[in-house]
């Protein structure tokens, strides 16, 4: 069952333009994370400006999609669910965009052993955003299909938490002659990356509530 019906193709598209811009925007973000740990400084730069670009075109395409839906009244029943959803994606798009200025501007010292449990988490963390947003995608189409998405967001979600506790324990290991400033900047910074999973969990769970309403 789809909940569009030919009448409110306007919103759809509006949606599915808004939910490519996120997911633009969190593939950008992984890249430049990659440049980033390869001290790629040019191409890093690059990306800070294309996120910057994206996350401000998912802005536009989320105040369209909350005009044709309100002007329209369209799928009334379902309006401030959609509207929920669409807002908690958004932060996808924000924290995206965040974390590569973050980085640009307080360029953390990343030690040469870690990198790669970076570019791990990262990588990660835009897996449970992709299957985040397949499952939405199908949420608006057949949404009894969701569970699959939902539990690999779930699943990676978790990932990112082991990748991140054992990229903790090297950062605080005795013997990496470390400041405890140093381990704890570079903490943050993975704290900062691992969220976007922590994020499309949120998200994933108030899925999960709506597919539930959908089928009653």
């Amino acid at each position: 069952m789809k909940i569009f019906q030919d009448r409110n193709k306007e919103l759809e598209v509006e949606i599915d333009l808004f939910l490519n811009c996120l997911h633009k925007g969190a593939m950008t973000c992984n890249a430049g994370i990659k440049d980033y740990m390869t001290n790629n400084q040019s191409q890093f730069e690059e990306r800070v400006k294309i996120a910057i670009e994206q996350e401000g075109e998912a802005d536009e395409h989320l105040k369209n999609l909350k005009f044709v839906l309100f002007k329209y009244n369209l799928v009334p029943d379902l309006s401030a669910d959609i509207l929920e959803l669409m807002d908690s994606m958004d932060s996808i798009g924000d924290l995206s965009k965040e974390t590569l200025l973050d980085l640009q501007v307080e360029k953390p010292n990343i030690e040469e052993a870690f990198k790669e449990d970076f570019v791990k988490i990262a990588k990660t963390s835009l897996k449970a955003v992709e299957a985040l947003i397949r499952g939405v995608r199908i949420y608006f189409t057949e949404y009894k299909k969701i569970e699959d998405y939902i539990s690999k967001v779930y699943f990676y979600e978790a990932e990112v938490d082991k990748l991140e506790h054992d990229l903790k324990i090297k950062l605080f290991a005795n013997d990496n002659n470390l400041d405890l400033s140093e381990k704890m900047h570079q903490r943050y910074f993975s704290n900062k990356i691992a969220k976007l999973s922590d994020i499309s969990e949120d998200i994933a769970v108030k899925l999960s509530v709506f597919r539930f309403k959908s089928g009653i």
